[in-house]
């Protein structure tokens, strides 16, 4: 064999063999994202309404170092209250601080005590280490009538690769 395809072969042999799997981090993700929502309420009647929910995120408090730290984007969808029910779901792509995309998805299950809307939120992927991304947790997101702002209070956890 010819000494630069031996060497060659050899070198790509060596980097298959030691090459190991990527390692995976998981992450806290207690933190608060705060922002302003536009949402848009349909009554129905008493008790009956269907919110058209959009919330732009200017930041994320989190610990340093975590994925989402220093992160921005949008939550969108719908939730329909009726009486002492809850439901909706949405998603949001928030652009991180990596230039890489993430993408969640929202489930509305409740109204607090202190009216925030609650929740549970999951990773559905996005772009680089967001691709194969997981996790999730619950949220609890509460709004300020008159100025619209925001601060979503979320628990659980993410693993990034």
């Amino acid at each position: 064999m010819h000494k630069f395809l031996k060497a060659t072969a050899t070198t790509a042999l060596t980097l298959g063999l030691f090459a190991g799997p990527a390692i995976a981090e998981t992450f806290d993700a207690t933190g608060k994202g705060t922002g302003t929502n536009v949402n848009q309420v349909y009554g129905i009647s008493d008790g009956h309404a269907v919110i058209k929910s959009q919330t732009d995120y200017d930041s994320f408090e989190v610990a340093a170092g975590h994925p989402l730290e220093g992160a921005s984007g949008t939550c969108f969808g719908a939730v329909l209250v009726n009486g002492a029910g809850v439901s909706g779901t949405g998603n949001c792509v928030f652009d991180t601080a990596s230039g890489e995309k993430a993408v969640m998805t929202w489930t509305a299950t409740g109204i607090g005590a202190d009216g925030a809307l609650t929740g549970d939120w999951t990773v559905s992927g996005g772009s680089g280490n967001w691709a194969s991304a997981t996790g999730g947790g619950s949220f609890s997101s509460l709004t300020d009538p008159d100025t619209k702002k925001f601060v979503n209070t979320i628990t659980g956890s993410i693993t990034v690769e």
